[in-house]
Formats: C-alpha cells, sequence, structure tokens
C-alpha cells in the first residue's frame, strides 16, 4: 500500500504543467504497454493497480500536453495510506477526443461519465476540471514503476473536504480533513490554508479547529 510514508522519498512539484514532464519515459525499455497491463491482473493490491494505470495514461496524454491529476476519494486514499478507501480514480482532464483514444488504447470503454475497465476492475472519471484552476497548492509527484502520477495538492485536498464539511454539514469531510491536518501538521502550508479560507467566516472557524488539533 502506497501512501503517508512513501511521501518521504517523493518530490513535490510546481503547478506548472510543463515542469517534470517526460520523466516516465526511461521506465522498464524492454516492457510494452500490453504486457505491463496484462501483469496487473495478478496485482493484488488495488491502489497499485490503478496507479500504475494512470501512470500509463499520463505517459500517453503527455504527448498532446494534457496532464491527469488524481483528486477525490483517490487522492484521499492516497495521502492517507488507505486510512480512507475507494473503488473509483477521480481525476481533473479535459473533455478531449485524446483523453478517449488514451483511455481505449489502455483497453477502457466509455459508459456514460466513466471509463470502465472489467478487467482489471477499474472505474475512471473526470469530474474536475483540466488543471484545477484556482488549486495552486504544489502538487505531489510520485513515480510507481517509473512511471509519473501527479496527485493533486495535499493543501488543496483538505480544503476541498473542509468545504464539504463546513457548507454540506458533512462530518464524514470534517474527520477526513481534520486526519490530513494531523498527518501533514509539520508540512502543510498553513499560511496558504489561511488565505484561501479569509472570506468564510466558517471555513476560518473550521480551519482554525484543524491547526489547533494539528498543533497540540
Amino acid at each position: 500500500m502506497l501512501g503517508v510514508k512513501s511521501l518521504e522519498s517523493m518530490s513535490r512539484a510546481s503547478t506548472s504543467r510543463n515542469e517534470g514532464r517526460g520523466q516516465g519515459r526511461s521506465y522498464h525499455r524492454g516492457v510494452n504497454r500490453d504486457e505491463r497491463i496484462a501483469a496487473l491482473r495478478g496485482q493484488p493490491d488495488a491502489q497499485r493497480r490503478r496507479l500504475v494505470m494512470l501512470g500509463l495514461l499520463t505517459e500517453i496524454l503527455e504527448e498532446a500536453e494534457i496532464e491527469p491529476i488524481l483528486v477525490g476519494g483517490a487522492a484521499l486514499e492516497f495521502y492517507t495510506a488507505g486510512g480512507y478507501a475507494t473503488k473509483d480514480v477521480d481525476l481533473a482532464l479535459p473533455t478531449a477526443p485524446e483523453v478517449d483514444a488514451a483511455f481505449a488504447e489502455l483497453g477502457f470503454a466509455k459508459e456514460g461519465r466513466y471509463w470502465v475497465h472489467e478487467d482489471l476492475d477499474l472505474l475512471f472519471e473526470a469530474p474536475a476540471p483540466a488543471g484545477l484552476p484556482g488549486e495552486d497548492a504544489p502538487r505531489t509527484v510520485i513515480e510507481i514503476e517509473g512511471l509519473r502520477v501527479v496527485v493533486i495538492g495535499v493543501e488543496d485536498l483538505l480544503l476541498d473536504r473542509l468545504r464539504a464539511w463546513v457548507h454540506w454539514k458533512s462530518d464524514e469531510d470534517g474527520r477526513w480533513s481534520r486526519r490530513l491536518g494531523l498527518l501533514y501538521a509539520d508540512r502543510l502550508d498553513w499560511d496558504y490554508l489561511r488565505s484561501r479560507t479569509a472570506a468564510d467566516e466558517g471555513e476560518v472557524r473550521a480551519l482554525a479547529s484543524i491547526e489547533r488539533e494539528a498543533r497540540t
């Protein structure tokens, strides 16, 4: 299982779309994509299966200068080392022919708003806008089996959960926003978080409670 402990050896990338591109080209040079996908059928770790497939998708879309970003529950699963569990993969991606073609090349079928790979029990969705406009926290770039995967910044993920807690009265999201605060208390950019919540009194109070708990 990947996650919190793995972050010690993972680099934090800037939000520049071009930074770090091409890093996935050196993976397992003697292994083609079909062989990599076939090998995933025997991979018991569901999170690893999802991330390797996302790495392959990222590699294909690089030529079109489209960068998938892992968001939502799958990002929360990554940052909490499996403490949160999900079966689907939420991405920030544009609606574009290149995206559909890349998924098809990897063996996915489009079903409504989802891309489904039945053989590997994978379900991908792109509910977030391409590039995550307005979300400026440094993203996490991980390497898995020589492939590059980009994950939403932990600060922006915390803000997403915090806002669901405050505005949708979701206690579950409140619990996970507090959990992220505790796990990453020493590396979170608290100034960034305060600046992004300053305009809403409820968000200010919620963040203050998370910070107090995290720093205790």
